[in-house]
C-alpha cells in the first residue's frame, strides 16, 4: 500500500492594497449601518464616561457585557446570519475570547514584572534610571491619567504593542469571528491559516494603533477630558471591526 503524505495547505499572503479596497468599499455599500454602528458605539462610549469610578464601578460589568454582545451583533448581522442575537454563538465566542484575554493578560504582566527581576541582582543606579523611564513609558500610555508620553516613548511603548499584535490580538480575534460564524474557534487552524502573515499584521496593526496612541495624547495636552480620545476611538474601533472582518473573508472565504 502506498504511503500517504501529507498534504500541505498553500501559504495564503494577504493583499493589503485589496484589504483596504474591500474595506472601503464595504463602508460605502453600506453607510446607513456603518454610521449606525459608529453612533451606537459612540453611545456606549459616552456612556462608560458617564460610570462614576470607570471599569472599578461594579456597574462597568454590565456595560461590558452588553458592549460585548453588541460586537457579537455586528459580525452575525455582517454575514447575514439570523436571528442575529444567537445566544448558542454568542455563549461559544466566550472560549475563544477568554482564552485570547488570559493569554494577554499573561503576556502584559510578564512585560510589566520582568524588568523587575535585575532589581534583585543589585544592577547599579543606571538600571534603576532606566527601569522608572520604562514605567513612565507605560503610564504615560495609559488611558487613566493626565501624564503625556514623549514622543520617542510612544514610539517606543507602541512599537512593542505593533510587534505583539499579531499574536496577541490579531489571530486570536480571527479566531473569535470563526466562532461566532458556528465555525471552528481553534488558535492553531487559526495560525495554519494565516502562516507568513505576520509582517502584514504588523502593518496592520501599526496603522490601526498609532492612529489612536497619537490621539491619546493629544487629547491629554489639550485638556479634552476623553472627548477626542472616545471620538478617535468609535471611528478607528468600527473600521477595526470591518477590516478584520475583511481578514477573515480573505483566508477562510475568498481562499
Amino acid at each position: 500500500m502506498p504511503r500517504l503524505t501529507k498534504k500541505n495547505n498553500p501559504i495564503l499572503h494577504l493583499d493589503l492594497q485589496q484589504l483596504s479596497l474591500d474595506t472601503w468599499k464595504y463602508i460605502k455599500d453600506n453607510m446607513l449601518f456603518v454610521l449606525c454602528i459608529f453612533a451606537v458605539n459612540m453611545v456606549y462610549m459616552l456612556m462608560f464616561m458617564a460610570i462614576p469610578k470607570g471599569i472599578a464601578n461594579p456597574l462597568s460589568i454590565i456595560w461590558f457585557i452588553t458592549y460585548y454582545i453588541f460586537w457579537c451583533f455586528f459580525y452575525r448581522y455582517y454575514y447575514h446570519l439570523k436571528p442575529y442575537f444567537l445566544s448558542k454563538a454568542i455563549l461559544g465566542s466566550l472560549s475563544p475570547s477568554t482564552k485570547a484575554m488570559l493569554i494577554i493578560f499573561v503576556i502584559m504582566l510578564s512585560i510589566v514584572l520582568l524588568p523587575i527581576l535585575p532589581l534583585f541582582l543589585g544592577l547599579n543606579d543606571v538600571y534603576i534610571d532606566i527601569y522608572e523611564r520604562y514605567l513612565k513609558t507605560f503610564e504615560g500610555m495609559s488611558t487613566q491619567n493626565n501624564v503625556v508620553a514623549s514622543v520617542s516613548d510612544i514610539i517606543i511603548g507602541y512599537g512593542i504593542m505593533t510587534l505583539l499584535a499579531p499574536i496577541l490580538i490579531c489571530k486570536p480575534y480571527l479566531a473569535w469571528i470563526s466562532s461566532l460564524r458556528g465555525r471552528t474557534s481553534s488558535f492553531q487552524k487559526i495560525r495554519d491559516k494565516t502562516k507568513g502573515n505576520y509582517w502584514n499584521f504588523v502593518v496592520i496593526s501599526f496603522l490601526l494603533l498609532y492612529p489612536q496612541a497619537i490621539a491619546v495624547q493629544l487629547d491629554k495636552l489639550w485638556n479634552c477630558q476623553n472627548w477626542l480620545n472616545y471620538t478617535v476611538s468609535t471611528i478607528i474601533f468600527v473600521y477595526t471591526n470591518i477590516v478584520f472582518a475583511k481578514i477573515y473573508d480573505w483566508f477562510y472565504i475568498k481562499n
